[in-house]
């Protein structure tokens, strides 16, 4: 082994430009991921106007498109269903209340314009003042059928009345 030589007297040589060169490196790097750091912040805030902008597009057309729905329907049964409750229901109420009889109580009336439907519930003092009604409403102008859906004899209450489900089909007018 050779032996070491060591002075401790001796100044150190040191090269300083070394140390300035990476000092210019380390700042040439930094100024480099600045600027990188900008153009990817600028080019986040452009994307997100561009998104903005194409959101605000889209609800202008989706409410556009909604006003249009509205104001014409889409489809022959949507416009269809919108005339069918524009008629007027007076006629229909107007021949229930023609063929009323003073023996039978309308406990509900349940209208369906669409379908020209009516689901009627009554009480009625024997099963013949339900039947009668049931003629009278069949042989009435506008009325296309008249059939008994349920009819049962109500016990518990001392006159026995008959409770009766009628579903009436009448014609729309034109």
């Amino acid at each position: 082994m050779k032996p070491m030589q060591l002075d401790f007297h001796q100044s150190p040589r040191s090269t300083p430009w070394l140390g300035l060169a990476l000092v210019v490196v380390a700042v040439i790097a930094l100024l480099w991921v600045m600027t990188r750091l900008d153009i990817s912040d600028q080019a986040r805030q452009q994307l997100d106007a561009r998104e903005d902008e194409i959101s605000w597009q889209r609800r202008r057309l989706d409410e556009a498109r909604n006003k249009e729905q509205k104001e014409a329907p889409s489809n022959a049964k949507v416009l269809a269903a919108h005339q069918a409750q524009q008629q007027a229901i007076g006629p229909v109420l107007a021949v229930l209340e023609q063929t009323w009889l003073p023996t039978v109580a309308y406990t509900r009336i349940e209208l369906a314009s669409t379908e020209h439907l009516i689901k009627l519930d009554l009480e009625a003092k024997t099963l013949a003042d339900a039947l009668a009604l049931v003629d009278r409403l069949g042989s009435t102008k506008g009325v296309k059928t008249v059939s008994l859906s349920r009819h049962n004899l109500r016990a518990s209450d001392p006159f026995h009345p008959v409770q009766v489900n009628l579903d009436i089909v009448w014609e729309p007018q034109r």
